[in-house]
């Protein structure tokens, strides 16, 4: 089954999906400042403003799953300009892995993150085919988990 890294979100939109790939057997690891608290879901404590944090991160990631075959950045809801670096940070640091599986990156963007749709096409074009970059801006999430889940365990 799939790995997948889930960053920020631990509630709403990030929690639900992590609950729908989780349910589909796939391994989930959560990414935040703080701990999250999922059942069977690894948390990991980081900062994704800093590139050192995200390095040691996806170091874990290998070290511990071996591949890594999806990515859902989930941008904060205050839409703090460190979303859109740290996003853009993550996928390409990410990079190596998603290929090696012909993974998935998804930014999502709360409607607060200035140009974060942008920068999901621009790393689209840099990416792809091998790895698939989207990004969404739901305006009713709950709508929307099962079809996430499935595009990036696709």
């Amino acid at each position: 089954m799939g790995v997948y890294l889930i960053t920020g979100g631990a509630n709403g939109i990030g929690a639900n999906i992590a609950a729908r790939l989780r349910g589909n057997g796939h391994s989930i690891m959560f990414a935040d400042i703080a701990r999250v608290d999922l059942p069977g879901v690894r948390s990991v404590i980081c900062d994704l403003t800093d590139e050192g944090q995200i390095a040691s991160l996806l170091f874990g990631v290998e070290a511990l799953e071996g591949k890594l075959d999806g990515l859902v950045c989930h941008a904060a809801a205050n839409g703090a300009d460190d979303d859109f670096a740290g996003t853009g940070m993550l996928i390409n640091a990410a990079a190596r892995l998603l290929r090696e599986g012909r993974g998935a990156a998804m930014a999502i963007d709360s409607g607060k993150t200035t140009g974060l749709s942008a920068l999901a096409r621009t790393l689209s074009r840099n990416l792809g085919p091998e790895i698939r970059v989207g990004c969404i801006a739901p305006f009713y999430p709950e709508q929307h988990f099962e079809s996430l889940a499935a595009y990036l365990a696709s």
